[in-house]
């Protein structure tokens, strides 16, 4: 039987994967959930993936910040920055591929863990989680190319405008990343980036502190473009 901090652990799995309105956990899903799930704790540089190795599990961040990065010869570029409730390695894992990039721990983080072989299982026998793991997929590809659009029609102006929106949806006002970061997940120099901040920031829409940016008016800043 599980124990109550498993039990709580499958209870806001249930809440944050997907869209709970869609496929509703059965309390057979949820018993199925509580028996294979771990939660995982790590410090700030923990390395949760590493590029080019298989997966045999995947994570949901509970707490904390992650960062998805890749190797270009001895530089390392920032790809994205995942936050709670997001998910890293069921791609890899699903595709039978080893992961293009590597996840490390921005922050201490607290992280639900599934292994890979429960997880087919779970997601064989019960449809409510299959809809709820395919509905993530999804959401997450559809982030992904509207990004990748973004990229490529938008000059970097709209791209950083887009970026904070993105970065503040449903989550705090404040974006936990520096200039730097910013620069290497959009393709631009840390000059660039400081320069649209900084006009942005004489704008009234942001205010910029050490890696950090606050959005102090969200609609605001989306008319700025």
């Amino acid at each position: 039987m599980a124990g109550s901090a498993t039990l709580q652990e499958a209870a806001w799995l249930a809440r944050t994967l997907g869209r709970g309105d869609l496929s509703p956990f059965s309390d057979s899903d949820m018993d199925a959930i509580s028996e294979v799930i771990g939660s995982v704790r790590a410090p700030a540089g923990t390395v949760l993936m590493t590029q080019g190795e298989p997966m045999r599990f995947i994570g949901l961040i509970r707490e904390g910040r992650v960062e998805l990065s890749t190797r270009r010869g001895a530089r390392r570029v920032v790809l994205q920055v995942l936050h709670d409730g997001d998910v890293f390695g069921d791609i890899p894992f699903l595709c039978e591929m080893p992961p293009p990039f590597g996840a490390r721990a921005l922050t201490d983080v607290s992280v639900v863990r599934i292994e890979g072989d429960d997880l087919l299982r779970i997601i064989q026998t019960n449809p409510n989680v299959c809809h709820r793991m395919m509905f993530s997929l999804a959401s997450r590809l559809q982030r992904t190319q509207r990004r990748l659009l973004e990229v490529t029609k938008a000059d970097l102006r709209t791209q950083i405008v887009a970026l904070l929106l993105d970065e503040t949806e449903d989550r705090q006002t404040v974006v936990s990343l520096s200039q730097r970061t910013i620069g290497e997940m959009l393709g631009a120099s840390r000059q660039r980036v400081n320069q649209i901040l900084r006009a942005l920031e004489r704008e009234g829409v942001v205010t910029l502190s050490y890696g950090r940016v606050e959005v102090l008016d969200r609609t605001a800043l989306s008319t700025t473009v």
